[in-house]
C-alpha cells in the first residue's frame, strides 16, 4: 500500500512539474509573438581582424555596436532609433546614439596599450565642457570584436565593414512600439 501511495504522489509531483514546463514555455511563445523580428543570416562568416594594431592608423575608423545573445553576436537594430556607431576622424570621434543626436568629440593623447591590442585617448566635449577617458580593447579578434569604454558606456563593436558578416536581428515597429529584446551582459569582458 505504502509502494502505491508512493507511486500516486509521485505521478502527482511529476504532472505538476510537467504542467509548469508547458507554462513557461507558453510563455516564452507569447513573449516572441509579442515581438515582430526580421532576422537576416550573414552569407559569410569572415570578421577576423589583427590580433594588433602596428600603428594608430591600422584602428579601423567606422565601427557599429553589437550585441551577444545565447546564439552568438549579432547587430540589433532596435524599433526605435538606429544601431549606435562610432566614427574616429582624425583628432574627432563622433557617437552616434540610439535615440539622440550625435555628439562630436576632441580626441587628444591618443596612445597604444597593453601589447598593441587596445589603445585609449582623452575625449573632450567642448560644447557642454566635459572629458573623459575612452578605450578600445580587441576581444575577440576573431569575430572582429572589440570593447569601447567611454564615459560609463561599455559597448561591444565591431567595424562597420563586417556587418554583413553577422546576424542582423530587426525589431518590426510600423505601428506602435514594441518591447525591445534583452542581451547577455557584458560584464564578463575586463
Amino acid at each position: 500500500m505504502k509502494n502505491l501511495i508512493n507511486i500516486f504522489v509521485s505521478f502527482v509531483i511529476l504532472s505538476c512539474n510537467g504542467q509548469s514546463k508547458t507554462e513557461i514555455k507558453k510563455a516564452n511563445e507569447k513573449q516572441n509573438a509579442e515581438l515582430d523580428l526580421t532576422i537576416t543570416y550573414p552569407k559569410i562568416n569572415r570578421r577576423e581582424i589583427a590580433k594588433t594594431r602596428k600603428s594608430l592608423n591600422a584602428i579601423q575608423k567606422d565601427w557599429i555596436k553589437v550585441e551577444k545573445d545565447k546564439d552568438g553576436y549579432l547587430i540589433y537594430q532596435p524599433c526605435d532609433g538606429k544601431t549606435e556607431t562610432i566614427k574616429l576622424e582624425g583628432a574627432h570621434l563622433t557617437i552616434n546614439w540610439k535615440i539622440e543626436n550625435p555628439q562630436k568629440f576632441d580626441l587628444e593623447k591618443f596612445t597604444r596599450l597593453t601589447e598593441n591590442n587596445a589603445f585609449r585617448a582623452d575625449g573632450y566635449d567642448s560644447e557642454n565642457k566635459m572629458g573623459f577617458e575612452i578605450k578600445a580593447r580587441i576581444v575577440d579578434y576573431k569575430n572582429g570584436i572589440v570593447l569601447w569604454e567611454f564615459n560609463g558606456n561599455r559597448w561591444l563593436m565591431t567595424p562597420k565593414e563586417n556587418f554583413k558578416t553577422f546576424r542582423i536581428v530587426k525589431n518590426n515597429c510600423e505601428t506602435e512600439k514594441k518591447k525591445e529584446i534583452d542581451f547577455l551582459p557584458i560584464e564578463n569582458y575586463k
